[in-house]
């Protein structure tokens, strides 16, 4: 487990950190490097439609 203060001070002074909690705690995190992005599924399939792709399930069903 990390606590509030030992969690403040791993956080940089600028950027983008991911938490990861378990169960109330927090038990890791992870900066996030200035050439990622972070994304629903949703919003990636969107992306990629607007792009002119189309989605198709394992069944063969368009989304």
């Amino acid at each position: 487990m990390i606590d509030l203060k030992e969690l403040n001070d791993l956080l940089p002074a600028d950027g983008l950190v991911v938490i990861r909690r378990e169960n109330g705690e927090t038990v890791g995190l992870r900066l996030v490097k200035d050439d990622e992005h972070i994304s629903t599924l949703n919003a990636m399939l969107e992306v990629a439609k607007l792009a002119g792709y189309s989605i198709v399930a394992p069944d063969g069903n368009k989304l």
